[in-house]
């Protein structure tokens, strides 16, 4: 961890501490609210002071707004897949895992889109995908094709024998366009204009 790391986490401590403690204090009436406000009074007077509250305040800030977002990479870093090869240690990502489930899926008819999110639990790996179908999908047999394709595959591409649990979610039925469902002999004929 680099030193501005430390500072971050250290000063972030300090301020939960000491604001948990205050809020203990107050709710067991050890300090009065008249009490704790004239010493806030005494203290924020000197200039220089307020200077250094000002500058400790702005970091306070900083920090607490920085950290959910520091929090959410480290969280999408740590999605992989890791296994041992004779060679040495190989990880996947499971974003490219999740790519590589929407280009399946793709390829098969009746796929308009596919969403997918991959996840690692002691039970295998969990797949939940989010899909949308065409109107004229018979959606029971499509489903079933693509949970028995997408698990072939995926488990074919790791090489690992780990229970894949598949969940399917159809989001989406999309319709098919009046233009296209209409015949051509239906359509009202175009009138053909001689060229000289």
């Amino acid at each position: 961890m680099n030193f501005l790391k430390r500072i971050g986490v250290f000063l972030y401590m300090l301020l939960m501490a000491g604001a948990g403690a205050l809020f203990l204090l107050l709710s067991f009436n050890a300090v009065s609210l008249d009490y704790l406000a004239e010493k806030i009074n005494a203290v924020a007077g000197p200039l220089g002071f307020q200077i250094f509250l000002g500058v400790a305040g702005g970091i306070f800030v900083i920090v607490g707004m920085s950290a959910p977002y520091r929090l959410e990479k480290k969280l999408k870093k740590n999605r992989i897949i890791a296994f041992q090869n004779p060679d040495g240690e190989v990880t996947i990502s499971l974003s490219a895992i999740e790519d590589y489930i929407k280009k399946i899926a793709k390829g098969i008819p009746g796929i308009k889109d596919v969403r997918s999110r991959v996840g690692v639990s002691k039970k295998g790996i969990n797949i939940v995908a989010r899909v949308s179908v065409s109107a004229s999908a018979n959606i029971p047999e499509l489903t079933e094709r693509i949970q028995m394709e997408v698990k072939n595959r995926v488990q074919g591409m790791l090489g690992v024998e780990e229970k894949i649990n598949i969940k399917m979610h159809i989001n989406k039925i999309a319709g098919i366009s009046p233009q296209a469902e209409a015949a051509p002999e239906e359509r009202p004929p175009v009138a053909q204009v001689p060229y000289r």
